[in-house]
Protein backbone atom coordinates (compact mmCIF):
# COMPACT_ATOMS: atom_id res chain seq x y z
CA UNK A 1 0.00 0.00 0.00
CA UNK A 2 2.89 2.54 0.45
CA UNK A 3 4.64 1.45 -2.59
CA UNK A 4 1.34 2.19 -4.66
CA UNK A 5 0.42 5.43 -2.34
CA UNK A 6 4.05 6.79 -3.20
CA UNK A 7 3.91 6.27 -6.85
CA UNK A 8 0.20 7.96 -7.08
CA UNK A 9 1.67 10.85 -5.08
CA UNK A 10 4.36 11.30 -7.41
CA UNK A 11 2.56 11.08 -10.75
CA UNK A 12 0.92 14.17 -8.97
CA UNK A 13 3.44 15.94 -7.75
CA UNK A 14 4.98 15.69 -11.49
CA UNK A 15 1.56 16.77 -12.91
CA UNK A 16 1.09 19.87 -10.45
CA UNK A 17 4.48 21.50 -11.33
CA UNK A 18 4.02 20.68 -14.56
CA UNK A 19 0.44 22.49 -15.27
CA UNK A 20 2.28 25.39 -13.70
CA UNK A 21 4.57 26.40 -15.81
CA UNK A 22 3.28 24.64 -18.79
CA UNK A 23 -0.27 26.86 -18.37
CA UNK A 24 1.92 29.94 -16.61
CA UNK A 25 1.59 32.06 -19.52
CA UNK A 26 -2.33 32.05 -19.63
CA UNK A 27 -2.92 32.58 -16.15
CA UNK A 28 -4.27 35.99 -15.45
CA UNK A 29 -3.68 38.18 -11.92
CA UNK A 30 -5.88 41.02 -10.79
CA UNK A 31 -3.99 42.70 -8.82
CA UNK A 32 -5.23 45.42 -6.09
CA UNK A 33 -3.95 48.75 -4.95
CA UNK A 34 -1.82 47.11 -1.81
CA UNK A 35 0.14 45.30 -4.71
CA UNK A 36 -1.84 41.55 -3.52
CA UNK A 37 -2.61 39.33 -7.14
CA UNK A 38 -4.86 36.70 -7.09
CA UNK A 39 -6.21 33.91 -10.00
CA UNK A 40 -9.19 31.26 -9.81
CA UNK A 41 -7.43 30.21 -12.64
CA UNK A 42 -5.88 25.97 -11.53
CA UNK A 43 -2.77 26.67 -12.62
CA UNK A 44 -2.33 29.62 -10.44
CA UNK A 45 -2.88 27.41 -7.47
CA UNK A 46 -0.96 24.44 -8.58
CA UNK A 47 2.63 25.56 -7.32
CA UNK A 48 1.19 25.55 -4.03
CA UNK A 49 -0.51 22.19 -4.72
CA UNK A 50 2.47 20.91 -5.85
CA UNK A 51 4.37 21.80 -2.80
CA UNK A 52 1.90 20.04 -0.73
CA UNK A 53 2.32 17.26 -2.77
CA UNK A 54 5.64 17.41 -2.11
CA UNK A 55 5.70 17.33 1.75
CA UNK A 56 3.14 14.88 1.45
CA UNK A 57 5.23 12.38 -0.67
CA UNK A 58 8.47 13.15 1.14
CA UNK A 59 6.58 12.04 3.88
CA UNK A 60 5.31 8.60 2.58
CA UNK A 61 8.63 8.22 1.00
CA UNK A 62 10.82 8.62 4.00
CA UNK A 63 10.94 5.15 4.99
CA UNK A 64 12.78 4.13 1.65
CA UNK A 65 14.66 7.22 1.01
CA UNK A 66 15.63 8.19 4.55
CA UNK A 67 17.28 12.04 4.82
CA UNK A 68 17.81 11.46 0.95
CA UNK A 69 13.81 12.46 0.91
CA UNK A 70 13.84 16.38 1.14
CA UNK A 71 15.97 16.84 -1.95
CA UNK A 72 14.81 14.17 -3.91
CA UNK A 73 11.70 16.38 -3.65
CA UNK A 74 12.91 19.65 -5.13
CA UNK A 75 14.57 18.11 -7.33
CA UNK A 76 11.39 15.91 -8.76
CA UNK A 77 9.65 19.07 -8.59
CA UNK A 78 11.89 21.13 -10.13
CA UNK A 79 12.34 19.26 -12.84
CA UNK A 80 8.41 18.28 -13.73
CA UNK A 81 8.38 22.44 -13.91
CA UNK A 82 11.20 22.28 -16.09
CA UNK A 83 9.53 19.52 -18.63
CA UNK A 84 5.95 21.54 -18.46
CA UNK A 85 8.36 25.05 -20.27
CA UNK A 86 10.03 22.52 -22.64
CA UNK A 87 6.13 20.99 -23.75
CA UNK A 88 5.02 24.34 -23.54
CA UNK A 89 8.01 25.52 -26.19
CA UNK A 90 7.25 22.85 -28.12
CA UNK A 91 3.70 23.36 -28.56
CA UNK A 92 3.86 26.58 -29.96
CA UNK A 93 2.31 29.03 -26.26
CA UNK A 94 5.57 30.55 -25.44
CA UNK A 95 9.13 30.78 -27.11
CA UNK A 96 12.45 30.51 -24.79
CA UNK A 97 12.81 34.17 -25.03
CA UNK A 98 8.90 34.68 -23.75
CA UNK A 99 9.04 36.71 -20.63
CA UNK A 100 5.92 35.65 -18.25
CA UNK A 101 5.53 35.21 -14.55
CA UNK A 102 5.49 32.26 -12.08
CA UNK A 103 5.02 32.14 -8.96
CA UNK A 104 4.74 28.89 -5.59
CA UNK A 105 3.18 31.04 -3.09
CA UNK A 106 3.62 34.54 -4.49
CA UNK A 107 4.69 36.19 -7.65
CA UNK A 108 8.68 35.78 -8.20
CA UNK A 109 8.78 38.17 -11.27
CA UNK A 110 8.55 38.48 -14.74
CA UNK A 111 11.59 36.53 -16.65
CA UNK A 112 12.08 34.50 -19.98
CA UNK A 113 11.26 30.96 -20.04
CA UNK A 114 15.15 30.48 -20.45
CA UNK A 115 15.97 32.19 -17.34
CA UNK A 116 12.82 30.00 -15.51
CA UNK A 117 14.92 26.99 -17.10
CA UNK A 118 18.43 27.83 -15.84
CA UNK A 119 16.57 28.98 -12.02
CA UNK A 120 14.81 25.31 -11.98
CA UNK A 121 17.82 23.18 -13.26
CA UNK A 122 19.98 25.11 -10.65
CA UNK A 123 17.22 23.96 -7.95
CA UNK A 124 17.24 20.46 -9.48
CA UNK A 125 21.11 20.40 -9.34
CA UNK A 126 20.95 21.55 -5.68
CA UNK A 127 17.96 19.07 -4.96
CA UNK A 128 19.91 16.41 -6.08
CA UNK A 129 23.48 17.32 -3.82
CA UNK A 130 21.19 17.63 -0.68
CA UNK A 131 19.51 14.22 -1.37
CA UNK A 132 23.07 12.08 -2.41
CA UNK A 133 24.45 13.81 1.18
CA UNK A 134 21.32 12.91 2.77
CA UNK A 135 21.55 9.57 1.43
CA UNK A 136 25.49 8.77 2.60
CA UNK A 137 24.28 10.27 6.01
CA UNK A 138 21.64 7.61 6.37
CA UNK A 139 23.51 4.83 4.71
CA UNK A 140 26.16 5.62 7.76
CA UNK A 141 23.97 6.09 10.40
CA UNK A 142 21.97 2.25 9.98
CA UNK A 143 25.05 0.60 8.32
CA UNK A 144 23.17 0.02 5.05
CA UNK A 145 26.27 -0.67 2.82
CA UNK A 146 27.75 -2.73 5.33
CA UNK A 147 24.87 -5.06 5.72
CA UNK A 148 24.87 -5.33 1.78
CA UNK A 149 28.29 -6.23 1.10
CA UNK A 150 29.67 -8.13 3.88
CA UNK A 151 27.88 -11.16 5.54
CA UNK A 152 26.58 -9.63 8.06
CA UNK A 153 23.13 -9.71 10.49
CA UNK A 154 22.04 -7.83 12.60
CA UNK A 155 20.15 -7.92 16.41
CA UNK A 156 18.29 -5.56 18.85
CA UNK A 157 21.41 -4.11 21.28
CA UNK A 158 21.48 -1.68 24.16
CA UNK A 159 24.21 0.81 24.68
CA UNK A 160 25.68 1.14 28.00
CA UNK A 161 28.15 3.22 29.53
CA UNK A 162 29.25 7.04 27.60
CA UNK A 163 32.59 8.51 27.44
CA UNK A 164 32.55 11.22 24.96
CA UNK A 165 35.45 11.40 22.40
CA UNK A 166 33.96 14.69 20.96
CA UNK A 167 31.37 17.20 20.52
CA UNK A 168 28.66 14.42 18.97
CA UNK A 169 30.46 11.12 19.40
CA UNK A 170 31.42 8.76 22.52
CA UNK A 171 32.36 5.39 23.60
CA UNK A 172 29.72 2.98 24.93
CA UNK A 173 29.82 -0.90 25.40
CA UNK A 174 27.01 -2.61 22.77
CA UNK A 175 25.17 -5.45 23.96
CA UNK A 176 23.26 -8.22 22.07
CA UNK A 177 22.69 -11.76 21.85
CA UNK A 178 23.46 -13.35 18.52
CA UNK A 179 21.68 -15.83 16.55
CA UNK A 180 22.86 -18.65 18.82
CA UNK A 181 21.77 -16.63 21.94
CA UNK A 182 25.32 -15.89 23.42
CA UNK A 183 25.66 -12.35 24.65
CA UNK A 184 28.30 -9.74 23.80
CA UNK A 185 29.37 -6.68 25.09
CA UNK A 186 31.86 -4.99 22.35
CA UNK A 187 32.98 -1.53 22.44
CA UNK A 188 32.00 1.19 20.08
CA UNK A 189 31.10 4.38 18.92
CA UNK A 190 28.50 6.36 18.46
CA UNK A 191 26.78 9.35 18.08
CA UNK A 192 24.98 10.70 21.07
CA UNK A 193 21.56 11.04 19.02
CA UNK A 194 21.58 7.27 19.23
CA UNK A 195 21.35 6.73 23.33
CA UNK A 196 18.02 7.77 22.93
CA UNK A 197 17.23 5.99 19.97
CA UNK A 198 16.16 1.82 19.39
CA UNK A 199 19.34 0.59 17.72
CA UNK A 200 20.72 -2.74 16.58
CA UNK A 201 24.17 -4.55 16.86
CA UNK A 202 25.24 -5.00 13.14
CA UNK A 203 28.13 -8.31 13.66
CA UNK A 204 29.77 -10.80 11.56
CA UNK A 205 27.71 -13.89 11.62
CA UNK A 206 30.78 -15.93 11.93
CA UNK A 207 32.86 -13.83 14.11
CA UNK A 208 30.18 -11.67 16.57
CA UNK A 209 32.35 -10.58 19.00
CA UNK A 210 34.85 -9.21 16.76
CA UNK A 211 34.78 -5.26 17.74
CA UNK A 212 36.18 -4.47 14.41
CA UNK A 213 32.94 -6.33 12.64
CA UNK A 214 30.61 -4.63 14.38
CA UNK A 215 29.00 -1.42 14.00
CA UNK A 216 25.63 0.01 15.94
CA UNK A 217 22.86 0.71 13.41
CA UNK A 218 20.11 3.59 13.98
CA UNK A 219 16.94 2.62 12.06
CA UNK A 220 14.82 5.32 10.47
CA UNK A 221 12.45 6.60 12.73
CA UNK A 222 9.01 6.23 11.29
CA UNK A 223 7.38 9.10 10.84
CA UNK A 224 3.72 7.48 8.96
CA UNK A 225 2.61 4.12 9.73
CA UNK A 226 1.01 2.45 6.39
CA UNK A 227 0.47 -0.74 5.88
Amino acid sequence: MRVIACALMVWQVWMMWHISSYEASGVQWACDATGGCASDQFAAMSPMLGTVCAVVLGLLSARYLHRAAPGAMVALSAVAAAAGWYDAVADGRVEYSTVTSFHIFLPLGDFSVSQWLTFLWSAAGAGCLVAWWGAAVSLRRTAGLRRLFRRCTTADAVLEGWRPVGRKYGEVTVVFDDKAGVRHEVPAVVERSALRRDVLAVYDADRPGDPALTRVAVPHRKLLRLS
